[in-house]
């Protein structure tokens, strides 16, 4: 199975929301529809690369295939930190520091001494442990991949749902001055109530995730991936509940002008 993870919701980039009068503001592009990316890392892949066909006589493209994918996984690691440490994202202070922690201080370290390790190998069976410990000892694709984008993009809704409670006292004050001054609100109310169910109901979905996601560690693969498949559905459940909160509060704004 080809583990084709992750996506990037632009969410919190902007999520600051205020009301402005009657005009409820939650920027759009926050609660746009999920990106798609691609991660390399097939169980067919793990199996070759972890233990790359090797004679005597080739030894040497052995050690160049092994020598690359070493070289992936830092070019990978080093986009995930990256990513971790992105002002733009939302990350609590704890989930930053442990993913930074997991990446920075054992995960590129690791890596980096295995290129040595390859580079210095004169036989197959070096070769071979050095290709073996690579993917079963730090697991870049399938294990800190999702769990670092997986942990951005549940913290970005987390904070997002903060962003919409928080609207909420001056949603329902904006719709009881409205009625108060005479304007037929029955369908501000009924999406201002949906608006509550829908963040509540996201909350439900990322409640708990980001921890469950973090203590998964390389060495739990494959047992924990259901994990992270599961972390992916919350996630996505979130997004499209926060995406009708959005919907719902732009029809509070249009109901109210």
């Amino acid at each position: 199975m080809k583990h084709n993870f992750a996506r990037r919701m632009a969410m919190g980039a902007a999520a600051a929301g205020a009301v402005v009068g009657l005009v409820v503001t939650i920027p759009g592009a926050a609660l746009a529809a999920p990106s798609t990316t691609t991660t390399t890392g097939s169980n067919t892949a793990t199996t070759q690369v972890s233990s790359p066909r090797c004679t005597p006589t080739t030894f040497a493209p052995a050690q160049q295939v092994v020598e690359a994918a070493l070289a992936g996984r830092v070019t990978k690691l080093n986009t995930l930190s990256a990513a971790a440490n992105n002002a733009a994202n939302h990350l609590t202070t704890g989930d930053r520091q442990t993913l930074q922690n997991d990446i920075t201080t054992v995960e590129l370290p690791g890596i980096e001494a295995l290129q040595t390790q390859a580079q210095s190998a004169t036989t197959c069976a070096g070769l071979r442990a050095v290709a073996h410990s690579m993917v079963y000892n730090y697991r870049v694709y399938v294990v800190m991949t999702p769990q670092t984008r997986l942990t951005v993009v549940i913290d970005d809704e987390t904070y997002i749902e903060g962003v919409l409670v928080n609207l909420e006292p001056q949603i329902a004050t904006a719709i009881s001055n409205a009625q108060a001054a005479g304007k037929d609100v029955t369908a501000a109310q009924a999406a201002f109530n949906d608006l509550k169910s829908q963040v509540s109901s996201a909350q439900g979905a990322t409640n708990g995730e980001s921890a469950q996601i973090l203590a998964q560690t390389p060495t739990g693969f494959p047992g924990n991936w259901p994990v992270f498949l599961a972390g992916r559905t919350n996630a996505t459940n979130a997004h499209n509940d926060l995406h009708a909160a959005y919907v719902d509060a732009e029809h509070i704004r249009a109901d109210l002008q």
